[in-house]
């Protein structure tokens, strides 16, 4: 992160199959089960231990991000619709690199995988079409059976979506509700298509229907009364969203109409309980008897179309994250009974993962989803006797199995079930006996970290949520996972790359040597030290065989490569009640190093052992990113993961004094990712922020949304090829994508300096009648988009400063 270069280990781990490439080659390296039980298995250890230390909040199996993860977070394109994607002095044309899809994705079995799915609407009558709501890479259609997708809101102002429905008579209508619950990231409100995706209007705000949305209710004879529910409750409209009236309850984690009497609607309070509202949802009575009264955490539901006195809510305990009990009704909530033959499918992390549906020709056939069978209780599971019996239904009899973590499911008119998880979309025309992996183009990777590789650049990895480190290996779309569970920092060696690091949440780290798993280096912290969920591991750039990394302490290897590795802390605690966030080593000397903490605390050391507190006075936003002057130990740059304020600071004197260049940033707008481009003078400015990617050519005066192309998505990491003369951004929801770097100007030997070998091109091109692309870019020394003698004067103060 910042320099120029997780449902994942449980029990499970011990079955993991290692992933890699050979020599650039896209072929796959397995190892052997017993060999993988060991090695994964002391990684499982290490990282429970740690997780143990830490309290109930941190479990072995990882599953989501933390909820206040900042790399997860929403944020709105300021002013939408009118500054969509890209500006008009826009210097930047992005293209999409993959993964589309993850390619060999265990927890998948071996097959595709593409990223975390929240909703899925099926056509009422064509089942061939179908919308996939993804977490944070916006909504996607299929017209095929979900052999392709195309993504349908790449310039909405948010792509972080919680919930997608049609309107039950027109199914040309589409309603999408950005945020998601699950992981609370925020939206932008509710959207309204009339064309079948290819259109939008937002019709609600966030004020009026909350930040993250947990389901849309359209009425089914009458489709100008509208209900939402969310994190900020339930609320509804009756003119078809010109106006919605207050939100009513609070943290609203579900909510169903009764189709018969649409009047009526039944809605879960996460920790409180179910209630019932019989007059449009204009009030609502508490349902209590035969449900439990404690111990309630989030409710999910599932009413059955063909006898609305029927529904079914599966209760989590708000304390272990398992079942606390799945109940049915047939008297429309009036009395519950406790189904106790039902497995603790949604156990460790019901508050993430659930979802309960009812076959809508059956009341009596059932599904509810969880996490996954072989190291938790259940995945998917199916009851065809109203709760009494169960069988699990993750892992087909014929063919083909569900991802983890099970976010929703959708029935198609031909009775097929569709399913969305971390892995994606999954369907089934005969659940229990096969799967249908439906992920071959759905593009809705969430990258955590990116890394380049040094000399080959259609090579580079990412680090994703919940499926794995993968890898592109040469220039194509299909990236093949190269180790299962959540990614997170990464590295190649760069003087000899066929070594390479790969973290899991908590900062273990495994490393590989020629496309191989070659040992879990993972230091002497887990168990000690808090850690992040994604914690920061970083190469020396003076040395590769050294690696720091960081907990609330700094980390260093000196023998990355070496049998076995050791390592030493290099501080105390520098993050007070929080743990670091970013690394940077200065290149020219390993002694300089600066870091950066979720509490906002940075320190400084010139000498590897004394650390200097260099804190911006009065700041509390959590450290993004830390960038180091190739040429200048004591000059960098940081990012703050705040959405008003300087947001990005330089400093000329080690973090003594620090001086904001964010300033001219959007407010809402945070610096998650930041990238320097030093050739010039003031350095360039990239910032990745939770909607695409602004850029400053005048060292922070001014900014601009520099991303023609690249959809409005949170960026989880930038990183610049000095070598290639691009940027790539790995997102957060639409996978890695790249732009050349605009050219230096001045610079018309391309070697990325001004100096007076660029004197004859110079004058060349001052004298052509007509110029390359290349050749006007760099001889526009003063940047004003024409090439003339006025350039000569910025030509001369640039080459004699």
């Amino acid at each position: 992160m910042g320099v120029e270069s997780a449902g994942a280990i449980g029990d499970n781990e011990r079955r993991r199959a290692e992933r890699g490439s050979q020599a650039g080659a896209r072929a796959r390296v397995k190892r052997s089960t017993g060999f993988l039980t060991l090695i994964c298995g002391l990684a499982i250890l290490a990282v429970a231990a740690a997780d143990a230390s830490a309290g109930s909040d941190r479990k072995p199996r990882a599953g989501p991000a933390p909820f206040d993860y900042f790399r997860c977070a929403g944020e709105a394109v300021p002013d939408w619709p009118f500054d969509v994607r890209g500006a008009p002095d826009g210097r930047l044309d992005w293209t999409f690199l993959g993964a589309r899809p993850i390619t060999d994705e265990f927890w998948s079995g071996d097959t595709d995988a593409s990223g975390r799915v929240a909703s899925i609407a099926v056509h009422p009558t064509n089942p061939n079409v179908a919308y996939a709501a993804t977490a944070s890479g916006g909504l996607w259609k299929t017209t095929d059976g979900g052999a392709n997708w195309t993504p349908l809101t790449d310039t909405l102002s948010n792509l972080n979506s919680g919930w997608v429905t049609l309107d039950p008579g027109d199914p040309e209508i589409v309603y999408l509700g950005t945020g998601e619950y699950a992981t609370g990231a925020s939206g932008d409100g509710l959207f309204r298509s009339a064309d079948g995706g290819a259109t939008w209007t937002r019709i609600a705000t966030t004020a009026q229907v909350g930040t993250s949305v947990s389901r849309i209710v359209v009425h089914p004879t009458n489709p100008s009364i509208l209900h939402v529910s969310g994190r900020s409750g339930v609320t509804r409209s009756i003119d078809g969203g010109t106006n919605w009236s207050s939100l009513q309850l609070s943290n609203v984690s579900d909510l169903v109409i009764d189709a018969n009497n649409p009047s009526t609607l039944y809605c879960g309070r996460r920790n409180v309980g179910l209630y019932k509202s019989t007059n449009d949802g204009q009030t609502w009575t508490a349902l209590t008897t035969g449900l439990p009264a404690a111990s309630v955490g989030r409710i999910n539901m599932g009413i059955a179309r063909s006898n609305p006195q029927v529904l079914y809510a599966g209760f989590v305990n708000i304390n272990n994250g398992g079942l606390l009990g799945f109940y049915k009704t047939s008297d429309g909530g009036a009395n519950w009974t406790q189904k106790t033959n039902t497995p603790n499918y949604p156990s460790p992390q019901g508050s993430y993962d659930h979802f309960v549906a009812v076959d809508p020709t059956d009341e009596n056939v059932v599904y509810a989803g969880g996490v996954f069978p072989s190291y938790a209780p259940a995945g998917v599971i199916r009851t065809t006797d109203g709760g009494d019996s169960w069988i699990d239904i993750t892992i087909s009899k014929f063919g083909g199995q569900v991802h983890p973590d099970q976010h929703c499911m959708a029935f198609g008119p031909d009775g097929t079930i569709w399913v969305g998880n971390d892995g994606g979309v999954w369907k089934s025309p005969d659940p229990g006996a096969y799967w249908i992996n439906c992920n071959a183009t759905l593009a809705v990777t969430q990258n955590y970290q990116i890394a380049l590789h040094p000399t080959d650049p259609h090579r580079l990895m990412g680090g994703t949520q919940d499926n794995g480190t993968h890898g592109r290996f040469a220039d194509v779309l299909a990236w093949p996972q190269i180790i299962g569970g959540d990614g997170g920092f990464l590295a190649y060696d760069y003087e000899d790359p066929a070594w390479t690091y790969t973290t899991y949440v908590r900062l273990a780290i495994f490393r590989f040597f020629n496309g191989g798993y070659n040992a879990t280096i993972t230091g002497p912290w887990s168990g000690v030290d808090p850690a992040g969920f994604i914690a920061p591991l970083v190469m020396d750039p003076n040395d590769p065989r050294i690696l720091l990394g960081g907990t609330n302490r700094v980390w260093r290897t000196l023998n990355a490569r070496a049998g076995t590795v050791t390592w030493t802390a290099l501080s105390g605690n520098l993050a007070g009640s929080g743990v670091l966030n970013a690394i940077a080593v200065a290149r020219g000397d390993s002694n300089v190093i600066y870091v950066g903490s979720t509490t906002g605390i940075i320190h400084v050391t010139t000498d590897a052992a004394t650390w200097e507190d260099r804190t911006i006075i009065g700041n509390v936003s959590s450290v993004a990113d830390i960038v180091i002057d190739p040429a200048d130990a004591g000059h960098a740059f940081l990012s703050l993961f705040a959405t008003s304020g300087g947001r990005v600071y330089e400093t000329t004197d080690y973090g003594v004094n620090w001086t904001a260049r964010g300033l001219g940033l959007p407010g809402g707008l945070s610096a998650r990712a930041l990238a320097v481009d030093w050739r010039t003078d003031p350095p360039r400015l990239f910032v990745g922020t939770g909607v695409a990617v602004y850029a400053s050519y005048n060292g922070g005066a001014t900014w601009i949304k520099d991303s023609l192309n690249l959809p409005n998505v949170n960026i989880g990491d930038l990183a610049i090829d000095r070598m290639n003369n691009s940027l790539t951004a790995g997102t957060y929801g639409r996978g890695a994508w790249r732009t050349p770097l605009p050219c230096v100007p001045g610079d018309l030997d391309a070697d990325d300096a001004v100096t007076p070998d660029d004197v004859p091109p110079f004058v060349a091109a001052l004298l052509a009648s007509t110029l390359s692309a290349e050749d006007r870019c760099g001889a526009d020394v003063n940047e004003d988009g024409i090439v003339d003698g006025r350039d000569v004067e910025k030509m001369v103060d640039r080459l004699i400063p």
